[in-house]
Formats: structure tokens, C-alpha cells, sequence
């Protein structure tokens, strides 16, 4: 393997990490979002129930930041859910 060939594997594997951080800000954004719409709550009605404002609820849902476990906590309790760590049924994505 050449120093090139090692310098665009190392890129690749870079942008493979960043897509499946990404992949997962994404599912528990559109989890949540999901959540609140089957409770039929806006998010204004949850930031009420949950005490986090409006906006956050807003930028989490978009994906635009990741939640702390204890503020997504929050958020899904009113909605009568709550985190858990289950068996990943999906194949592998190739490295």
C-alpha cells in the first residue's frame, strides 16, 4: 500500500464514522419527534410538561445538537417513554 492509498483509506474511514455519528443523531431525533406526535403534543406543550424550552426540543428533533441522557430524559417521560439499550437488529455497515 502506498502512502496515498493509506492517506484515502484513513479519509474513508473518517467519513464512515462521521455518516453513522450522523445516522444516530438522526434516529433519535426522528424517535423523539415520533414520540411527541403520537402523544399529539406540540412542542411548546412539551417544553411545559418537560421544563426544556421550546427551541432545544426544536434543534434536537432537527438533529441539530444531541441531547444529554438526562435532558432526554426529561423529555420523554411526559411522553410516557423512556431510553433503553436494545439488540441492534440491522446488518453491519461495512467499514
Amino acid at each position: 500500500m502506498t502512502e496515498f492509498d493509506g492517506l484515502i483509506r484513513e479519509i474513508e474511514d473518517e467519513a464512515v464514522a462521521e455518516l453513522r455519528a450522523l445516522d444516530l443523531r438522526f434516529r433519535l431525533a426522528s424517535e423523539l419527534l415520533a414520540a411527541r406526535r403520537d402523544a399529539r403534543l406540540s412542542q411548546r406543550e412539551l417544553a411545559a410538561r418537560s421544563g426544556v424550552q421550546q427551541a432545544e426540543i426544536s434543534k434536537i428533533e432537527r438533529g441539530g445538537v444531541v441531547p444529554t441522557l438526562a435532558t432526554m430524559n426529561r423529555l420523554l417521560q411526559p411522553l410516557g417513554r423512556r431510553l433503553a439499550i436494545v439488540e441492534d437488529r440491522e446488518p453491519p455497515v461495512a467499514a
